[in-house]
């Protein structure tokens, strides 16, 4: 015998956020934009605290994609063009900023995504403080 299901509670949207560690140079920060904004759709039929945690998911991970998608290009739309100009010693900054700014916003979605998937297993509502609320 099995005793009463569990509500569902949206974690697996906050849990795909940790793709991000994946092995492949800049590839997991594109899945788990990606995936944390795909979750949406099945999760949003499966109750109101599944649907809140997986708009909340789907908010946070739109944000991480266009972000941190923006600075990878930006990154490279300044050094590429340095492979066909004249050799001259450069340092890392001011050109490494953008890839400094993708490092420090991967960190800051770790944090933010461990911290809201445990707060989803537990059963509340995860609420980002910029996110908009649904009524």
């Amino acid at each position: 015998m099995t005793g009463p299901a569990r509500q569902a509670t949206g974690v697996s949207a906050w849990a795909l956020g940790l793709l991000v560690l994946l092995p492949i140079p800049l590839l997991g920060s594109l899945a788990a934009g990606g995936a944390m904004v795909a979750a949406y759709g099945s999760l949003s039929r499966q109750g109101p605290l599944a649907k809140a945690n997986a708009a909340s998911a789907k908010r946070w991970g739109t944000w991480f994609l266009f972000v941190s998608t923006g600075l990878l290009v930006l990154h490279l739309a300044l050094t590429v063009p340095l492979f066909w100009l004249p050799s001259e010693a450069r340092g890392f900054f001011p050109l490494g900023i953008p890839i400094t700014l993708y490092a420090l916003v991967c960190v800051v979605h770790l944090v933010v995504v461990i911290g809201a998937t445990m707060r989803a297993r537990r059963g509340e509502v995860v609420r980002l403080p910029f996110g908009r609320t649904e009524s």
